[in-house]
């Protein structure tokens, strides 16, 4: 945000600096679950699917169980590991970005940290499952992830980011409006051109 260092009210800039501080924080939260919760609960699900058709369950043996839950393993932690690359991505642009380029970018960043974005992740894992002749991964919601998860996702980070687009957005229009201003003082034309 370096065009906000010498344009904005202190004030302002001030706040901007908290809540964009703030939103960094609660989206490290959700990195970390993302990247120590997320597997497990996919897998918690791939054995509740799994047992949930017995005969199915017992027609495969032993190692071809086991090698099978290896390939679902791997897949899941493909899955949020690369979720985890996305976020830390984004949550990295919100330092380097110029204000008036964020707040532009920051509806697609709102839509990425959502519970269907993360959701998504079982998708390759489901398609896994459904090959085998068992039913899809079911995540309901992030409380399946943890309760705590639960909590940043649906409340913790929404409050910061809303806040934080709020501030930006003014950051933006009071710059737009500093050069309108300045655009509007620059001298046009010549008044008086010298006569040869």
């Amino acid at each position: 945000m370096r065009e906000t260092t010498y344009r904005l009210e202190p004030q302002l800039l001030k706040d901007l600096v908290e809540a964009k501080a703030d939103l960094a924080r609660h989206g490290i939260v959700i990195v970390r679950a993302v990247e120590t919760e997320l597997e497990p609960a996919i897998m918690t699900s791939v054995r509740d699917v799994m047992s949930s058709s017995p005969k199915l369950l017992s027609s495969l043996r032993e190692e071809e169980l086991d090698e099978f839950l290896g390939k679902v393993r791997k897949t899941a932690m493909g899955s949020a590991i690369e979720l985890r690359d996305l976020y830390v991505r984004l949550l990295s642009k919100l330092g380097t970005e110029f204000v008036g380029d964020l707040a532009k970018d920051l509806e697609g960043i709102g839509q990425l940290f959502k519970w269907s974005r993360i959701q998504k992740t079982t998708e390759e894992v489901s398609r896994l499952l459904e090959k085998k002749g068992f039913g899809s991964v079911v995540l309901a919601g992030p409380g399946d992830v943890s309760e705590a998860f639960k909590m940043e996702l649906d409340e913790k980070w929404t409050a910061a980011f809303e806040r934080f687009r709020a501030l930006v957005i003014q950051a933006a229009n009071e710059i737009s409006r500093q050069d309108a201003q300045e655009a509007a003082q620059a001298p046009k034309a010549k008044k008086n051109p010298k006569r040869g």
